[in-house]
């Protein structure tokens, strides 16, 4: 995370989210901002939200048709430091419906919905971070994300286990879920994470679908380079991570059928 550290940062802060847990493809997305940048970027959200006129919490659900729309600002904002490289941004797609949320926890999705905020940490800013930074994660509250703050050292663990000498023992300062309404880099996330969630279900497809939330999702889509929300990035990919889960179910049948195991 070099393009992160100039200068040397001491801290990332992980945000964290979910979306369309009632749709095909779910998703969940984190945002790795670098401690040195996170007081210009909150600064230059509430300069939006005071020239937009913005009284209301930007969600992509949201997206209206307005004159001045926060919610095209936020998107424009967040593809401008994507690609200046001042943070990074992670989706993780989940074909939702596929899973028996029976089997997650007495809280059915909620605890699914948790396991995959658990997995992104895991293999994303534990992996991309963990071994030079410590990480202040910062999930949307809500039940899904209740558990996490319980599961650091269980996450810990497994980062090292499956990471190596990648991940620092040490390496996650503190896992405090926060208000979606009061935290503006979680609502900086919200946005293109529900853009990029409407594409990959192929909502904008629907006669139906709100023409604002059409144009909206499109525009985040082309002002980050139109990355294929269908394929995996490379494993060295972290400025614009996209990542889509095959449950393990389907990875064990698969193989059954290509006679790769009994």
């Amino acid at each position: 995370m070099s393009s992160l550290s100039k200068p040397r940062a001491k801290f990332v802060y992980y945000f964290c989210d979910e979306t369309s847990v009632h749709d095909r493809f779910m998703a969940v997305g984190g945002l790795a901002v670098a401690d040195y940048n996170l007081q210009t970027i909150t600064d230059h959200l509430a300069t939006i939200n005071r020239v937009k006129k913005v009284t209301y919490e930007v969600k992509y659900q949201t997206t209206r048709k307005r004159r001045d729309c926060g919610h095209t600002a936020y998107a424009e904002y967040l593809a401008e430091l994507i690609n200046l490289k001042k943070v990074h941004f992670h989706v993780r797609f989940a074909p939702f419906k596929q899973y028996n949320h029976r089997d997650s926890g007495p809280n059915r999705r909620a605890d699914t919905v948790g396991k995959m905020h658990y997995q992104l940490l895991l293999h994303r800013a534990l992996r991309f971070y963990g071994g030079e930074y410590k990480l202040r994660i910062r999930p949307d509250d809500g039940d899904c994300t209740k558990k996490l703050q319980d599961q650091q050292e269980a996450l810990l663990f497994e980062a090292i286990h499956k990471h190596g000498y990648d991940v620092k023992p040490d390496c996650i300062d503190s896992i405090e879920p926060r208000e979606s309404l009061k935290e503006p880099l979680l609502q900086l996330l919200d946005v293109t994470l529900g853009a990029f969630t409407a594409l990959r279900n192929e909502r904008h497809l629907s006669p139906t679908y709100s023409p604002p939330k059409t144009a909206l999702a499109l525009l985040a889509h082309k002002i980050n380079g139109s990355p294929n929300l269908l394929e995996n990035s490379g494993a060295a990919v972290r400025h614009l991570s996209i990542w889509n889960v095959v449950p393990e179910y389907r990875k064990r049948t698969e193989a059954r059928h290509a006679g790769l195991c009994p």
